[in-house]
């Protein structure tokens, strides 16, 4: 069973209490979507004073397919993203919703994403290029050790308060079985990346924020 096959099954920890809702792309939107990545890369619309990550390659992705965003808001309103939001009551009258921004980060060892939060109302990040082998990052501090301590090296982590009032950090172990793959969550869900160490290649995310057009 790959970490995508047991993210998907455990209905009692990411997906059910944190209200993070997991999908795989359709290989069509998939592959329009690396059409729009290498575009946004030839274009080089740096967004980074929009955005709080340590990663110097962060490009807007201006052309994609209309597709990604119809696939994207459906996945939005089901499942256990959508219990985090369906009660939001901040319109008088029934409004579209909309793909506000689209855009792609090119990280690089030792670049990281700090603990944050999106605008909009819903976010997502899908994974496009995990270039390193998750067990071998594991390595690079295999003796971490401490009270409930994890591994949180190349890691996404969702970050919320516990019934005791402490903060659980819930790492994700995402590996190359999570390309092609999204997760999409309340907007509100802070989480934050963890820096990689044993590749030069980049590791591809792409994100975006869900909005009501009003």
């Amino acid at each position: 069973m790959t970490n995508w096959q047991q993210l998907v099954e455990d209905k009692d920890n990411l997906i059910t209490w944190r209200n993070v809702s997991p999908y795989e792309l359709p290989e069509y939107e998939f592959n329009k979507l690396k059409e729009s990545i290498e575009q946004a890369k030839e274009d080089s619309i740096n967004i980074n004073d929009k955005l709080i990550g340590h990663v110097k390659e962060e490009y807007l992705i201006q052309n994609y397919d209309k597709s990604i965003e119809d696939f994207i808001i459906s996945c939005a309103t089901q499942n256990a993203v959508y219990d985090s939001w369906k009660d939001l009551d901040v319109l008088s009258q029934s409004a579209p919703i909309f793909l506000n921004r689209l855009w792609v980060n090119f990280q690089k060892k030792h670049e990281f994403n700090p603990p944050h939060f999106h605008s909009g109302f819903v976010s997502f990040v899908i994974f496009v290029q995990i270039p390193y082998d998750l067990k071998k990052e594991e390595e690079t501090f295999k003796n971490v050790g401490g009270f409930n301590s994890h591994n949180f090296t190349s890691k996404l982590s969702f970050l919320n308060v516990g019934s005791d009032g402490q903060i659980k950090c819930t790492p994700v172990d995402v590996d190359k079985s999570f390309e092609g793959k999204m997760l999409i969550f309340n907007n509100q869900q802070m989480h934050e990346v963890y820096p990689f160490y044993t590749s030069d290649d980049y590791r591809i995310t792409v994100s975006g924020n869900l909005k009501f057009r009003v």
